[in-house]
């Protein structure tokens, strides 16, 4: 009886161990915690990941990258950039195309930031679809091709 409670203990920390591996992998450079992803010229990029429910259909959450863009000047500018998705199968938008290049205004001494509500272009983007066990394993999210004016 004893033996059986002892393999049923290492048994659950293995799972415990094993599934905190997992996610770490699946949300590579991302957390829960606004993580500054690049500064340049008073403006600072930030990132980070969360579970968004999609629609009522879906039981469980995608897990969705969001930015934070802040303005440190006294100047509304207006930035470019490509939001940049890095899986180990491939990349969502390293050729710099179109469909990954975003404009922002952000107001002098302003902060831009997204969340589940979705209202902002360019500013979320999934990575995780926890409704499907297959799919590209997420590494990375990066802003490339930074300008401001």
């Amino acid at each position: 009886m004893k033996k059986l409670k002892f393999m049923k203990a290492i048994l659950f920390i293995a799972c415990l161990f094993s599934s905190a591996s997992f996610m770490a992998q699946n949300l590579g450079n991302l957390s829960n915690e606004w993580q500054l992803l690049q500064e340049k010229e008073g403006i600072q990029i930030f990132a980070k990941v969360e579970p968004c429910m999609m629609s009522e259909q879906t039981p469980k959450p995608f897990d969705i990258a969001f930015l934070k863009i802040v303005n440190n000047t006294n100047q509304e500018v207006e930035i470019a950039y490509n939001f940049v998705i890095e899986y180990t199968e491939g990349c969502n938008g390293c050729d710099s195309g179109d469909e990954s290049f975003f404009t922002q205004k952000i107001p002098a001494n302003g902060i831009l930031v997204e969340d589940c509500s979705f209202t902002q272009n360019g500013m979320a983007h999934s990575i995780r679809n926890q409704n499907f066990s297959g799919g590209w394993n997420f590494e990375k999210v990066a802003i490339t091709n930074l300008k401001i004016d």
